[in-house]
């Protein structure tokens, strides 16, 4: 086989039986990542086990561009049911860095747990050979220190997955942590812990074959030439707290260019690798004390990893606490918290010691915001109705400003980034060339309908005085993005739909296509990748509803979308454009600020949805026909 590495291992920690899958079985339908990870779970997951059960199978599954020279497919998916999501449901998780490689290199495409071990444990990889190893002298310590003592008694040179004690006291918010400073979130962490499972490492000394290295070749550097004005590169470095500085920049796997990751190192000495928002999850309650930003916004996200916690759900949990306590809700005396420290690096480690070993009130917070907001009474709960969604995620690059992802928040639980990320990078892009008159990129009205066209089904997708072309990009949107969550492609450079070396600047909605060719050698054009993009959407609605989602019924968003009322700024396209510009019908310019989403319009855009999907308008649910044309008859 080209591109895949054709074994998927299997461990049960119950039993301490190793058997190995021929990841041939899958590959032809659901390619890798994602979609084989669906798979495996449809066929091994018994439908009444709740998330931390023995038998809840913790899949990780790379994809076939891992490990071979195809540029930025480092990516790790970690899938299966996750306590974090309310009601616990299937959802996935992504990471990177360099385990994926490193598993391929051992001759596995994925790894998949069940069981539950007598006692802590490692799984020790490499190559074909697979051993326990005792982990009770690792169990209770942070992943820093985890990570330590491993690399000091198995080496340096592997991949490794670990989890703190979030994990291991079965937080429903506790992560998965591996190099590069990357984490897997969604309660994985802790489902690791619930299977007493401290740490995964891997060494590997293979190699994938590829069928067309010349073509990879040539890709890579028409990568390179149309990633000039890359969607990071549009905001040079990350947010930097005063006195820090950049030490050097981190690459995950066969990533040729890099993107904000990199080794930082604070003022006060401190070295921690990170990006993105994690980086800066403290900011907000540190300035607010302080009058300024101090080492606690820098030592904060160090040690959310250290003890395997999700900073973002940190983010929500710390905003829940703070107007409990405005409201009157909660107070020093119920909670034993001294919230007037909050912002201070004292704080922090007394709320994430009790969260993590559920101590005291911790024992509720580490139920997360939305099952502890139900803990403590109506009042709370009120608090989080307006500021998470029903499942009890955060809204980032919502509906009331971008109605393309209106479909994808009320049709998953918890939709993943990457999709709301397509939606929000070129028009990101977009209100900076407005804001900027020009002159701080190319990404023009006219180039962004062009690539609308081209990646979203109509320039209407972005005439946001419409609804009209909304729910076809949102179905392309999604599809796009289960694809590149199978091929495990990195968000920071797929898709490329802008082109910095061409005069019209479209991107190539191909690109992906034409990888995965060169690697695999898989002859299938356009037609037939997005049918598989269509058996992958509607195996994931297939668990969902075997789960126990109604279709149409739960369908829903959360209330205050539809209330028109400004919402905080939690993300980028708003911290670059604060009034919410977006372009609308000819040179029209609109502000989407304040707005709501619109009640009958959204119901035309879900009926919309469905009709395009194959699902029947009234239920949600995907017609007997469209199953069979998707060869998806074991669901039915």
């Amino acid at each position: 086989m080209f591109g895949w590495a054709g074994k998927i291992l299997q461990v049960d920690l119950s039993e301490r039986k190793i058997t190995r899958l021929e990841t041939g079985t899958y590959s032809e339908r659901f390619i890798g990542g994602l979609g084989i990870g669906e798979k495996i779970y449809w066929d091994r997951a018994p439908q009444w086990i709740d998330a931390f059960h023995p038998d809840n199978p913790l899949i990780f599954m790379t994809g076939p561009l891992a490990a071979t020279p195809a540029p930025s497919a480092p990516r790790l998916l970690v899938c299966g049911k996750s306590p974090c999501i309310y009601p616990e449901t299937f959802v996935s998780a992504n990471m990177g860095g360099f385990f994926a490689a490193e598993l391929k290199r051992a001759g596995f495409d994925g790894l998949v747990i069940t069981g539950r071990a007598e006692s802590p444990v490692c799984i020790s990889v490499q190559d074909d050979q697979v051993e326990f190893k005792d982990a009770r002298h690792l169990w209770g310590l942070g992943n820093v220190k985890t990570r330590a003592v491993l690399q000091e008694e198995c080496g340096t040179d592997r991949g490794m997955l670990s989890i703190g004690p979030a994990g291991e006291n079965q937080t429903r918010i506790g992560i998965i942590f591996t190099d590069a400073g990357s984490s897997a979130s969604m309660g994985f962490g802790s489902v690791m812990g619930a299977k007493k499972l401290k740490a995964v490492i891997v060494k590997g000394s293979g190699t994938i074959p590829v069928a067309d290295p010349a073509k990879i070749r040539q890709i890579r550097q028409r990568l390179r030439a149309m990633t000039g004005e890359g969607y990071f590169h549009l905001f040079g470095s990350p947010i930097m707290l005063p006195g820090s500085k950049v030490v050097k920049k981190i690459h995950c796997h066969g990533c040729p260019q890099g993107c904000w990751r990199s080794l930082h190192k604070s003022a006060g000495g401190s070295e921690d690798i990170r990006k993105c928002q994690i980086g800066n999850f403290y900011t907000l309650w540190d300035k607010k004390l302080h009058g300024q930003l101090t080492e606690a916004s820098f030592t904060a996200p160090t040690m959310a990893n250290d003890y395997g916690v999700c900073a973002m759900d940190m983010v929500f949990l710390l905003m829940w606490l703070e107007r409990c306590v405005q409201q009157g809700v909660l107070s020093e005396t119920n909670t034993d918290l001294h919230f007037s420290q909050m912002g201070t690096i004292g704080f922090l480690e007394t709320l994430l010691q009790k969260i993590c070993f559920r101590e005291g009130f911790g024992d509720m917070l580490a139920e997360g915001v939305l099952r502890a907001s139900q803990l403590v009474g109506q009042a709370s709960r009120d608090i989080t109705a307006g500021m998470l969604t029903e499942s009890g995620r955060a809204i980032a690059y919502g509906p009331k400003v971008f109605t393309i992802s209106a479909p994808i928040y009320a049709t998953e639980p918890r939709p993943v980034i990457t999709e709301l990320h397509e939606i929000c990078e070129p028009l990101t892009k977009w209100a900076i060339w407005h804001l900027s008159n020009g002159e701080k990129t190319y990404m023009s009205t006219s180039v962004l309908r062009r690539i609308a066209a081209a990646f979203w089904g109509s320039e209407q997708a972005v005439d946001f005085s419409t609804y009209a072309g909304k729910a076809r990009a949102a179905q392309l949107v999604q599809n796009r993005q289960y694809i590149k969550e199978s091929l495990n492609l990195c968000d920071f450079t797929w898709p490329v739909y802008d082109d910095a070396s061409s005069s019209d600047h479209t991107g190539d909605p191909t690109l992906e296509r034409q990888l995965f060719s060169a690697v695999t050698g898989w002859e299938g054009d356009q037609k037939e990748l997005d049918r598989i993009a269509e058996r992958l959407v509607n195996l994931n609605r297939a668990i969902l509803l075997r789960e126990g989602r109604r279709g149409r019924q739960d369908d829903r968003l959360p209330e205050f979308m539809f209330i028109e009322r400004e919402e905080m700024i939690a993300d980028v396209f708003g911290m670059y454009n604060p009034e919410l510009y977006l372009p609308g019908k000819d040179d029209e310019i609109i502000s989407r600020k304040g707005k709501a989403l619109d009640r009958e319009q959204f119901k035309h855009m879900m009926d919309e949805y469905y009709e395009l999907r194959g699902w029947d308008p009234e239920t949600g649910i995907p017609t007997e026909e469209t199953l069979r044309k998707l060869d998806l008859v074991e669901v039915l």
